[in-house]
């Protein structure tokens, strides 16, 4: 029993360094937003690659997260380096399987690292795109981070705390319907910054477009979840590799962000479109 409060003290002193952290450099945007979307994507991909080896699997885990990264430059400068590295990584990674290990699990091991790149290189990518298609969108995506984190916090606490239906338990027996429900809820409490916020008023984003986008977002989050919670029940094992002190590894930590900012980027490409 004693070790709990220790966790939880572990666990709210990481949050509190590393927190302010994130904010700052989506805030920033430019490079420093860069350096954290590559730091998390190349941690990220190489978590990915150790948990499909504990399922016997072998990724090519050097290709898949150089190739990551390398789609991380693409993204964020959008050169024809960048998508030549892209290409050729793709050419490598279909080719490398069979040259290091025969045709035995080929297509499995060839799909693991390539589903790596797209898991975790493109989607988790969506920040850059936001910030080449939203001026000033720093303030913005320090929104989306906050709404992440208060719905994971609140589906959390509210599940635990009145419990009832499950929600997919075979994917997430921990995961309940009344959960999900105060997550959608909470995510919704940034747009309370709205008006008051400095910068976000150069993205232009209306209240009832603010609403909706942290809408998707906070549903999108908890879809993110579910799906990582899914790959580490196949690959057999409770927590990604850790990294971070009383919270697991990085996909523990940004599951949600793979799938919140790619929407959230669709739902602002949408609005971008439609606008007059």
């Amino acid at each position: 029993m004693a070790s709990q409060p220790r966790q939880l003290g572990v666990r709210t002193l990481s949050a509190c360094l590393f927190v302010p952290a994130v904010l700052a450099l989506t805030w920033l945007g430019g490079l420093p937003l860069a350096a954290l979307v590559a730091a998390i994507v190349g941690r990220g991909a190489w978590e990915f690659y150790r948990m499909a080896a504990a399922r016997q699997l072998r990724p090519d885990a050097g290709l898949g997260v150089v190739l990551s990264l390398g789609t991380v430059a693409w993204m964020a400068w959008r050169g024809e380096a960048g998508l030549a590295l892209v290409l050729v990584g793709l050419v490598v990674v279909i080719l490398a399987a069979a040259l290091r290990h025969g045709v035995e699990s080929y297509g499995a091991d060839t799909l693991t690292t390539l589903g790596g790149v797209l898991y975790v290189g493109l989607l988790g990518s969506a920040p850059l795109l936001i910030e080449r298609l939203t001026p000033g969108a720093g303030p913005l995506m320090a929104l989306i981070f906050a709404s992440i984190w208060l719905a994971d916090a609140a589906a959390y606490l509210g599940g635990s705390r009145w419990g009832g239906r499950r929600l997919i338990p075979r994917i997430s027996p921990g995961k309940t319907v009344v959960g999900f429900a105060f997550g959608c809820v909470a995510g919704l409490v940034p747009a309370l910054a709205h008006g008051r916020l400095p910068g976000l008023e150069l993205t232009g984003m209306g209240l009832p477009h603010l609403v909706g986008l942290l809408a998707l977002v906070s549903v999108g989050g908890q879809v993110g979840d579910l799906v990582e919670s899914a790959f580490k029940r196949y690959a057999g094992v409770k927590d990604a590799p850790a990294l971070i002190p009383g919270h697991g590894g990085v996909l523990d930590r940004f599951d949600s962000y793979l799938f919140a900012f790619p929407l959230a980027y669709l739902y602002l490409a949408a609005l971008a479109a439609l606008a007059p």
